[in-house]
């Protein structure tokens, strides 16, 4: 292993076990989540063979934790996005997310303005906060995402199921996806921002 991959290594682990503090004080803080104190939890180890693998039409989502392994307290995947893949301006009522981008350049849509993540970024998207995401460079971009509660990632199948039937530069795919992650805990509030 080279010295720049145990570097990342570490700093996912940190990014991580981070997130597992900011997932339970999220959890604490959502009034539709059942008491955490009061459900015993279990661990939980999944390796790498047993992730739930969907297209995302210009993409792909290794989902490794869905509400079912979580008890529904958390999500969480690996995700690779292809040039020109992009979401809508949407927000999320209820799901706290966060990325933690391990290679290429995560474009988010935040506050107004578009932020460009490199690899060993980390950002967290409040509940309610409007935002988009996508890959606007030219090289795939990979990373992780979770979020917590869980939901939100049960829009995976269904979006894997619609690619198989359309691609993404199919005049419908948008109304499509929209249908579907209007399901999971997603508003959509409309196309994705210009970049400027």
């Amino acid at each position: 292993m080279r010295e720049g991959d145990s570097q990342v290594d570490r700093r996912i682990f940190l990014t991580l076990c981070a997130a597992g503090s900011a997932l339970t004080s999220a959890q604490a803080n959502a009034a539709s989540v059942a008491d955490i104190d009061d459900v015993p939890r279990r661990p939980i180890i999944v390796k790498p063979g047993e992730a739930k693998i969907y297209s995302l039409g210009l993409g792909e989502a290794h989902i490794l934790v869905d509400g079912e392994r979580s008890q529904g307290n958390w999500w969480l995947g690996q995700f690779r996005e292809d040039p020109g893949f992009m979401t809508s301006l949407h927000l999320h009522p209820r799901t706290t997310e966060f990325f933690f981008v391990l290679d290429g350049v995560l474009a988010v849509f935040l506050d107004g303005g578009w932020h460009d993540l490199e690899a060993g970024t980390t950002a967290e998207i409040p509940s309610g906060t409007p935002h988009a995401q996508g890959n606007t460079s030219g090289h795939p971009v990979k990373f992780v995402g979770w979020g917590s509660p869980a939901g939100f990632e049960q829009s995976f199948p269904e979006i894997g199921q619609l690619a198989s039937r359309i691609a993404p530069s199919s005049p419908q795919w948008g109304q499509e996806v929209a249908k579907i992650i209007s399901r999971h805990d997603t508003k959509v509030l409309g196309p994705p921002p210009r970049r400027g």
